[in-house]
């Protein structure tokens, strides 16, 4: 079991730092090209970026056109991690009335800006009609159906991820390692590298190496029991580690 891509797009949205919007570019000499513009952005319930316009150029390419394409990109090392999503559809103004103070707080502590500077900006808001993914995980890229990405979910542990892998990866190395070779049937001493590429609430993915020569295997594993958050994740991989100490060195019972 893994997260849908519907899923995994809502997950980079939720958790990625600052997105990049992209709009026609209105100057001569431009026509069919884009104009990018760096944009700080929370999401309403619905997935959709809600973001403030600083860019003037921005503005008056929208004055010509209402499409556009918001990017965004998961921090590696994190759930998601490196996984990139692309949104196409139209904006609309938000009076800044509508803007929540948590929303002005959240972009405010991400961007530096001050609360009072956000709030005299114009806002826009993008409803997507398309939704394109690139998951960095699995390597592969796929249109998500615009509804499916609305009425989905994110990744529950999407804000504790970076915590939880670099615990599995970095302080806990040498269990990881175990773990693998007796998930393998391999001898440790086999294993060049192990690494937990990914985790949500459903299971991991594992890449590891076996001689350097050979090229890298990856396989999802489940969770029995979907974890709620960090210290629910962190308690399971820490069972897993034992019982995989225990199969070593002969003292699991089944």
């Amino acid at each position: 079991m893994r997260l849908t891509d519907a899923q995994t797009a809502r997950t980079v949205l939720a958790i990625s730092p600052d997105g990049i919007l992209c709009t026609q570019a209105a100057v001569p000499g431009a026509e069919g090209a884009t104009f990018t513009s760096h944009a700080p952005y929370v999401i309403d319930e619905d997935g959709c970026p809600l973001t403030p316009l600083r860019s003037t150029e921005a503005k008056g390419n929208l004055a010509g056109s209402k499409l556009l394409t918001f990017f965004a990109r998961a921090p590696r090392g994190g759930a998601a991690g490196g996984s990139a999503v692309s949104l196409i559809g139209e904006v609309q103004e938000v009076a800044s009335n509508d803007i929540t103070d948590a929303q002005l707080a959240a972009i405010s502590q991400a961007d530096g800006t001050s609360v009072e500077s956000l709030a005299q900006l114009p806002w826009l808001k993008l409803t997507p009609s398309r939704v394109h993914l690139y998951d960095a995980t699995r390597g592969i890229e796929a249109w998500v159906v615009a509804s499916e990405y609305a009425d989905c979910e994110p990744n529950p542990l999407g804000d504790s991820a970076s915590v939880l892998l670099s615990k599995v990866n970095c302080q806990h190395a040498d269990a990881l390692r175990r773990f693998t070779a007796v998930y393998a049937g391999v001898a440790q001493s086999e294993l060049t590298s192990a690494e937990v590429l990914g985790v949500d609430h459903l299971g991991f993915d594992l890449r590891y190496q076996l001689g350097e020569a050979a090229p890298p295997s990856s396989t999802r594993i489940g969770f029995k029991m979907p974890p709620a958050n960090l210290e629910e994740a962190t308690s399971l991989f820490m069972k897993l580690f034992q019982e995989a100490y225990e199969k070593q060195t002969g003292a699991w019972a089944a």
